[in-house]
């Protein structure tokens, strides 16, 4: 049986197969059969910011988030609902129930809550915390470096108040993303994941009204982070996992072929159910058994950038061929 194990925001992982924040995983039982079915570490599903402000300012008009009326009257809702303290609760439940590490996520668009908050969470025994930095520009005016100093902003916050390992849950809209990956390394981040999918945006034509989009996704958007992984890993000294499209064993084993740590498993739990998870581990089980590996360390980022003798391949070479067609 080959040797599955890693290291990830420095946490020794049987596995890399990450069950990822989500309604599967906010609650103690859905954590539970989450480590039963194999999964080697779990991110709790996330508490959002606005919930903590709610929690901290019990009025609602403190929030200072440009707010559509029913999105505020909801996110309060949240916070009497399932707030902070709740939240700590569930860290330290999830923490007796399973063995398996437990990462707490916070969905987050500024650093003004995090004072006390990262303390709480690594005093409730998470293992780690994941910042989902959700920052959207919609200002015509907003600089492109005044987005990137607010993800370091937050960072920085969180940091300076816990020692806990930090993970950083990023879109890829960045005008150079490796330049944002090395600054964020900096800040104190343990690992980035790479990458966050935004809300899918629709339009019903009939009702000519503003709908949700298709919310789980496929393998076919696996492209985007297996580029940038295999660009990063090996560059920028943080960890790196793999999130959006990884549905099979052979998405996972691309993913950690091109420097992937950890691989983080969602809609593909969703539809197929949380027993996806072994047979993920199965299937990457076998295909190194075929190869001949016994354990991920030894084909974990072969075929990064950093690791190829012919880099172009991974740039705009690849982009030219399939343009003219050219082998």
């Amino acid at each position: 049986m080959p040797d599955l194990s890693v290291t990830y925001m420095g946490l020794r992982l049987e596995n890399p197969f990450i069950a990822s924040s989500c309604g599967l995983t906010g609650t103690v039982d859905g954590v539970q059969k989450c480590a039963e079915a194999g999964a080697g570490a779990v991110v709790l599903k996330s508490l959002f910011e606005e919930q903590i402000a709610h929690e901290v300012s019990q009025t609602e008009d403190s929030i200072d988030v440009d707010f559509h009326p029913e999105a505020l009257e909801y996110v309060s809702q949240m916070g009497r609902q399932h707030g902070p303290r709740e939240y700590l609760s569930l860290i330290e439940s999830a923490k007796s129930a399973v063995s398996i590490p437990i990462i707490a996520s916070v969905n987050c668009v500024t650093p003004k809550w995090w004072s006390t908050y990262a303390r709480q969470i690594a005093l409730s025994g998470a293992d780690g915390i994941e910042l989902n930095i959700s920052v959207m520009p919609r200002s015509f005016s907003e600089r492109s470096d005044s987005v990137e100093k607010e993800f370091l902003r937050v960072v920085e916050k969180v940091r300076a108040k816990t020692d806990l390992p930090i993970a950083v849950k990023i879109g890829p809209y960045f005008t150079s993303l490796p330049r944002v990956a090395v600054e964020l390394r900096k800040a104190g981040v343990s690992a980035l994941v790479l990458f966050n999918r935004f809300y899918q945006f629709d339009i019903d034509i009939e009702a000519r009204s503003i709908v949700a989009g298709y919310q789980f996704s496929t393998s076919n958007e696996i492209h985007h982070s297996l580029r940038w992984i295999s660009i990063l890993a090996g560059n920028v000294g943080c960890d790196l996992a793999a999130s959006t499209g990884v549905h099979t064993g052979e998405d996972a084993v691309k993913q950690l072929l091109a420097g992937a740590n950890a691989v983080g498993l969602c809609s593909t739990l969703y539809k197929n159910g949380i027993g996806r998870i072994g047979a993920i581990r199965s299937e990457v089980s076998d295909w190194m058994d075929a190869h001949g590996y016994d354990s991920i360390d030894r084909f974990r980022g072969t075929l990064s950038q950093s690791a190829s003798d012919k880099p172009e391949q991974h740039e705009r070479l690849q982009y030219i061929k399939a343009l003219t067609g050219l082998s």
